[in-house]
């Protein structure tokens, strides 16, 4: 009986102990696993290691389970490792623990004691980012708290591994930090090229989505990262159209004002909208420089300083004289029937008007400046997320900021936000592609939205790069 009953508790503290180191680690993966891919969202912060601390102790406390120690997660340098694959620019985060376990019943067979052991491992793909921000006066007294936000949001990502480059539109569209070659960006003075104060001027968004996607595409094959976006930041629609305007051959941009007036709280919208420009595509600077104010915008009022659209016949052309990339389209149609809006083609939903026999042209009044600006936008972002001559095709993450995104404006009418997700081609857009690489668009009501749209993109981006 003593024998039998001896072997009985044996056979009792495997079973007990057994169920306890089985507990003990599953709880010790469950730890490890959250670990790795908490460090692993947090790459960028400069304290990947420090999160992994956090969720591992929050995961698995001193004493869990009766252990009588467990992997010091600060003191242990085996308990955190990182490292970045050079060939594919993947970055490898591994976090391993050790607990250890006191037996009851086991201890008649002289075990006093089982070891468990855990890794988890966490990867991310790195990211080639052309960050892309309105600067336009229609922000105002709102650009602190987007000044703010862009900065947070590029401290978000990798100064080692990652690369991003940023450009900022107004007048035109400029490049104020270039993308690297090599992976990894100099953050602070990325974050230091985002200005204190805002510069001010119209809306280039044709303009400066062009030069961010050519930002991307300096990065040669070979060389890019696994996810390739472009984010774009504004609080309107675009309403410049870059083209050769005149007989200098040099591109230039022309502007029309938002209408029609629809009582905004800002005084943005008005029913007299003006025609102002010519702005160098190159420098912002205007020349000819003038302001031509239209009585009403769909009259045929048309600025002296250019009285035709830029392109004879009729698909008039864009201009795009300034880019680092080889092989980038430097022109584009000012309409096309190849893309939809709402389900109808973009040449019959916002077509040009008043087309001149004798001069075999278009006229640059407010109605067609409008359209052509709106168009030319859409029309670059399909050719960017068209865009096959990588390794990797192209994300577009667009935010609109403020109750100007929501208006119906132009001629359609329509929202900024219809426009942007379409730019975005975001499946909430009745014009979504599944063909092309979807990305979103994210709304911020007021100035205090726009940290969490960034944060929430960040998250997304963060998300695929998994």
């Amino acid at each position: 009986m003593a024998v039998f009953l001896t072997f009985l508790l044996i056979a009792t503290g495997l079973a007990v102990d057994g169920g306890r180191a089985y507990v003990v680690k599953a709880q010790l993966t469950k730890a490890v696993d959250g670990a790795a891919l908490s460090a692993a969202r947090n790459l960028n912060s400069g304290s990947p290691r420090a999160q992994a601390e956090k969720i591992f102790r929050a995961n698995f406390p001193d004493g869990y389970m009766g252990v009588s120690s467990v992997t010091n997660p600060t003191t242990d340098a085996s308990f955190f490792d990182m490292r970045t694959d050079d060939d594919t620019g993947v970055n490898i985060v591994t976090v391993r623990a050790t607990a250890v376990l006191p037996t009851t019943f086991m201890r008649l067979a002289n075990f006093q004691q089982v070891v468990v052991s855990s890794s988890g491992e966490a990867q991310r793909r790195m990211v080639d980012l052309s960050l892309v921000l309105d600067v336009s006066g229609s922000i105002g007294s709102k650009w602190p708290a987007v000044r703010d936000a862009a900065r947070e949001f590029i401290n978000s990502f990798d100064a080692s591994a990652d690369r991003m480059s940023l450009t900022l539109y107004s007048y035109t569209g400029k490049v104020v930090v270039p993308m690297a070659s090599t992976r990894g960006f100099d953050k602070v003075a990325m974050k230091a090229a985002v200005p204190n104060s805002l510069p001010g001027g119209v809306t280039a968004m044709p303009e400066g989505l062009y030069r961010g996607w050519d930002e991307l595409r300096t990065v040669t094959s070979g060389q890019q990262s696994g996810l390739r976006v472009i984010v774009l930041f504004t609080d309107g629609s675009g309403n410049v159209v870059p083209g050769l305007w005149d007989a200098s051959g040099t591109a230039k941009g022309l502007f029309n004002s938002d209408f029609p007036d629809r009582n905004d709280p800002d005084n943005i919208t008005t029913n007299s909208p003006t025609i102002q420009g010519l702005y160098d595509t190159g420098t912002g600077t205007a020349g000819p420089s003038g302001s031509q104010a239209v009585a009403n915008w769909n009259n045929t009022t048309t600025w002296s300083g250019a009285r035709w659209m830029p392109g004879t016949g009729a698909t008039p052309m864009s201009s795009h004289q300034h880019h680092r990339s080889s092989g980038i389209t430097t022109s584009f149609p000012l309409l096309t029937n190849a893309l939809s809006v709402n389900g109808m083609a973009q040449s019959s939903r916002r077509p040009l008007r008043n087309f001149n026999t004798t001069q075999n042209r278009f006229p640059a009044e407010v109605f067609n400046i409008r359209n052509a600006a709106t168009n030319l936008t859409e029309i670059i972002a399909n050719a960017v997320r068209s865009d096959n001559s990588g390794d990797y095709p192209i994300r577009i993450y667009s935010i609109g900021m403020g109750e100007l995104v929501t208006l119906t404006l132009g001629t359609v009418p329509e929202s900024s936000e219809s426009v942007l997700m379409r730019i975005s081609n975001d499946k909430r857009s009745q014009d979504y592609n599944s063909a092309q690489k979807e990305g979103k668009y994210y709304f911020a009501r007021t100035e205090a939205d726009v940290g969490p749209a960034f944060q929430a993109l960040q998250s997304q981006i963060v998300r695929l790069s998994k």
